[in-house]
C-alpha cells in the first residue's frame, strides 16, 4: 500500500514537471532566440530565419532563432518563455529592460550609425490640410503602449497637429505605412529614412508622389542582449563574441546591418 502511494506520489510530481518545464521535459536543450524589428526593411521572415539558423549552427550552443512580425505575439513570447536571447528596438528595451530582466550586449550599426531617423510623410498637396479639425490618422509601425509620448518625443511638434488628436493605425512594416500615406488610405505615415531610400530604388514613381513633412531626432538602433537567469554570464559572451566574428557573413545583409558595437551595462 505504502508502495503503491509512493508510486502515485511519483507520479504527480512528474506530471507537475511535465507542465512547468515543457522544454527540458521534451528533451529539447536548446537555447531560443526571439527577434523583432518592424523598421528593418527585411521583410522576408523566412529568409531571415533560414539565414540565422545556418548561421547559429556554428555556434557552440544550440539555439532556435524565431522572428516576430508583430509587437504583441513578441512580447507575449518573451514574457511567457523567457527565451535566451533577444533582439528588438531600443526603446522596446528601455521600457522593458527592468521586467523582463534584459541585459544588452551589442548595438547594431547601419551606415556606421548607431543611430537612425524616421520621416513624417504626406501625399503631395495634402499637407497644407492635415491640420484640420477633426482627426488626422497616422499610420506606423508600432511602438506600444504611450506611442504618442515617444512621437512627440521624436518630432518637433511645431511642424505637426497635436498628437493628442491623432488616430493612430498600426501597421506590421513600414512598406504598408508608404503605401497607405501614398494611396491616400491615411493623412500621414512614419517610416524610416533607409526604407524611403529603398523604396525610392524599387518604385520611384510611389516615392515622389509623397513629400516630407517632418524628420524625427535620432533614435537608437535596436539591440542584442540576454535574459538575465536564463543563461550565464559566459554563454552570453560566448554569442557576443560569435556575433562579433560573424559581421561580415551573408546574415548581416539579411538583417539589414552592417556589423556590431559594443552595448554593456
Amino acid at each position: 500500500m505504502h508502495n503503491l502511494k509512493r508510486l502515485n506520489l511519483g507520479f504527480w510530481l512528474l506530471w507537475l514537471y511535465l507542465l512547468i518545464v515543457p522544454g527540458q521535459a521534451a528533451g529539447d536543450d536548446g537555447l531560443r532566440f526571439y527577434y523583432f524589428n518592424p523598421d528593418s526593411p527585411q521583410n522576408n521572415l523566412g529568409r531571415l530565419k533560414s539565414d540565422m539558423e545556418s548561421l547559429l549552427a556554428g555556434f557552440d550552443l544550440a539555439v532556435e532563432f524565431q522572428p516576430f512580425a508583430h509587437l504583441t505575439d513578441f512580447d507575449a513570447r518573451v514574457r511567457s518563455d523567457r527565451p535566451a536571447f533577444v533582439f528588438a528596438p531600443y526603446w522596446y528595451l528601455k521600457r522593458n529592460a527592468d521586467e523582463i530582466r534584459f541585459i544588452p550586449l551589442l548595438q547594431s550599426v547601419h551606415q556606421q550609425q548607431n543611430s537612425y531617423r524616421k520621416l513624417l510623410v504626406a501625399r503631395l498637396g495634402k499637407d497644407e490640410s492635415i491640420n484640420r479639425p477633426e482627426r488626422p490618422t497616422l499610420a506606423m509601425t508600432s511602438l506600444g503602449p504611450g506611442s504618442k509620448q515617444l512621437l512627440a518625443s521624436m518630432l518637433n511638434s511645431g511642424s505637426f497637429v497635436a498628437f493628442e488628436k491623432l488616430s493612430i493605425v498600426e501597421v506590421p512594416k513600414d512598406a504598408d505605412a508608404i503605401f497607405a500615406a501614398a494611396l491616400g488610405q491615411v493623412d500621414v505615415a512614419l517610416v524610416s529614412q533607409a526604407n524611403m531610400k529603398l523604396f525610392r530604388k524599387i518604385n520611384p514613381r510611389l516615392i515622389d508622389s509623397l513629400e516630407v513633412i517632418s524628420e524625427s531626432t535620432p533614435i537608437d538602433m535596436p539591440v542584442l542582449g540576454y535574459i538575465e537567469g536564463v543563461i550565464t554570464k559566459e554563454q552570453a559572451a560566448k554569442l557576443k563574441e560569435f556575433m562579433f566574428s560573424s559581421q561580415n557573413s551573408t546574415v548581416m545583409r539579411t538583417l539589414q546591418i552592417e556589423g556590431w558595437s559594443s552595448h554593456e551595462r
